[in-house]
């Protein structure tokens, strides 16, 4: 039996979509109906949908057909994370709320109105990262408390990089009474704060490299009402606001390298968040 292996449309020709399928028992008369939109099915080799013109998507978003519901198992855990349902044509996602130094595998499961698939494995995924980073979260989906990340709104620290120390938070109250011993009364508060410092700009080949609008920028990005998350090398992450920032430049230097200071305090639990980006 010959293999498929191309084929080719003539500028003469109009079609609204092109579907290859294995070939199967049945005849597809459905097509034939007026109006009729493509699917992709479990006979798919092939769907592209010509809307406009156009076909530089490739799949249409709405032809799919498919959902692909990614989950998450962190190294000795025992609880897959939801990180993402896609059911458009972009089948790629960056999954940002991870630690740094631990083991990580995805489940992908395609899904469609009556049937899951068997879960399709990824690698075994290490993080490893050298960078402070804190970034601005948007929000997607209330419900699933799933924020995305824009690549444009990631600051990373990653030279003369300084962590003061890190304080928990806690309600506690001691009530002296009559007995030998007092009572503890425990509220709810339970969260971390703390500081960090860092160039603000990024050590190149050529030298240091560090626009005077960065620092705007960064002031900006700092006063703004997003919430963010912040991650540092050992492996924490927390959902954060930044509460105070400041800069000092260094005068005796030709490239006037500016570093940053920044107070945050933690206003989330990360576990709690899906964040992903494109």
């Amino acid at each position: 039996m010959g293999v498929l292996q191309k084929v080719t449309f003539y500028g003469h020709m109009t079609l609204d979509f092109a579907h290859l399928e294995k070939q199967k028992t049945g005849y597809n008369s459905e097509i034939f109906v007026n109006g009729y939109r493509p699917v992709a099915n479990n006979y798919t080799r092939s769907l592209v949908c010509f809307e406009n013109g156009n076909n530089s998507e490739g799949v249409s978003d709405d032809a799919l057909g498919y959902t692909f519901s990614v989950y998450r198992l962190e190294e000795d855990g025992v609880t897959l994370r939801p990180i993402s349902s896609k059911n458009a044509g972009k089948l790629s996602i960056v999954d940002y709320n991870v630690r740094n130094q631990k083991k990580y595998q995805y489940y992908i499961f395609k899904e469609d109105e009556t049937s899951i698939s068997k879960a399709l494995l990824s690698n075994e995924i290490k993080t490893c990262w050298w960078d402070y980073s804190i970034s601005g979260l948007e929000l997607v989906d209330s419900d699933t408390n799933t924020y995305k990340i824009n690549s444009n709104d990631v600051w990373l620290f990653e030279s003369n990089v300084s962590s003061d120390s890190t304080s928990q938070t806690f309600a506690k109250t001691t009530y002296q009474n009559l007995t030998q011993f007092p009572q503890i009364s425990v509220g709810k508060a339970n969260y971390s704060s703390g500081s960090f410092s860092g160039l603000i700009g990024k050590v190149v080949k050529n030298g240091y490299n560090e626009d005077a609008t960065l620092t705007e920028q960064w002031n900006d990005f700092c006063a703004n009402n997003q919430l963010k998350l912040y991650k540092d090398r050992k492996g924490h992450k927390y959902i954060v606001d930044i509460t105070s920032t400041s800069g000092k430049i260094a005068d005796e230097t030709r490239e006037q390298a500016t570093t940053v200071s920044i107070g945050w305090i933690q206003v989330g639990n990360a576990d709690d968040y899906i964040i992903i980006g494109d």
